[in-house]
């Protein structure tokens, strides 16, 4: 497991960095379409509710609400996250070298290292917070789901009910003998 020599192992870059690198489309941006060409717009969110003239047709447009990031940036942020840490996984460990370094110099890396293990474990604190939040979501939208689909199951099978009424008490009408008119 050695390195190529002068090849010098890049430190990992954290989930933040990887997910909006190269990325066209920011977790702030708002996607929609065009009313009138159809083309696809990309506005960042403090243009919510302004009226914009169409990139593609040059017709005035109102960028809608804010709705969260979109769909895209959300496959895309997810694909490079789950590319990124599977090289991760795959790398080699980090070799680290002190030799032929000042005191100072390793007093001020000990500092360095001391504050972003600090913001680190305060970062990996805020995102397991976030995963249990979005996990109790997500258990909501599933007894929501099932909540809807029990009262769709309702719905229909009364639906099924009264149009089986309507076709007895049609069948039923057909069968009483016609009024002798006078």
């Amino acid at each position: 497991m050695n390195e190529a020599p002068g090849k010098v192992q890049e430190p990992m870059r954290t989930a933040d960095e990887v997910e909006t690198q190269g990325v066209q489309v920011g977790e702030r941006d708002i996607v929609f379409e065009c009313p009138h060409c159809e083309g696809e717009l990309v506005v960042d969110r403090d243009g919510s509710g302004l009226d914009v003239p169409c990139a593609l047709c040059a017709k005035i447009v109102n960028v809608p609400a804010y709705q969260g990031p979109s769909l895209q940036f959300l496959q895309t942020a997810t694909a490079k996250l789950a590319d990124a840490l599977q090289q991760t996984r795959a790398a080699p460990p980090m070799r680290f070298s002190f030799g032929g370094k000042s005191r100072a110099a390793l007093d001020k890396r000990h500092q360095e290292l001391q504050r972003l293990v600090r913001e680190t474990r305060s970062r990996l604190s805020e995102l397991r917070g976030l995963l249990n939040h979005s996990r109790i979501q997500v258990h909501r939208y599933q007894l929501k789901v099932e909540m809807t689909e029990a009262k769709l199951a309702e719905l229909e099978a009364e639906f099924t009910a009264l149009e089986q009424a309507g076709q007895q008490n049609q069948a039923g009408q057909d069968a009483l003998p016609l009024s002798e008119s006078a």
